[in-house]
């Protein structure tokens, strides 16, 4: 048996987090956090975000597309 990855975990919180504090559904947290690249941001850097609290980790991703908006 394949042992999980824990990035896909922590992307799959992740999400539960955002689209609760954003007040939105799971598509449309997973669509907005797709277009603006943020999926990728997770995954890279989900070893250090997973210490921490949702609430920092939602407002780390929300600077992230701050930073990055293209």
């Amino acid at each position: 048996m394949k042992k999980p990855r824990g990035d896909i975990w922590f992307l799959a919180s992740c999400l539960e987090f955002y689209k609760d504090e954003k007040s939105m559904n799971g598509q449309q947290a997973f669509d907005y956090l797709q277009n603006n690249k943020a999926i990728d941001f997770i995954v890279e850097h989900w070893e250090g975000l997973h210490t921490t609290s949702p609430l920092y980790v939602v407002d780390s991703i929300d600077e992230y597309i701050k930073n990055h908006a293209t």
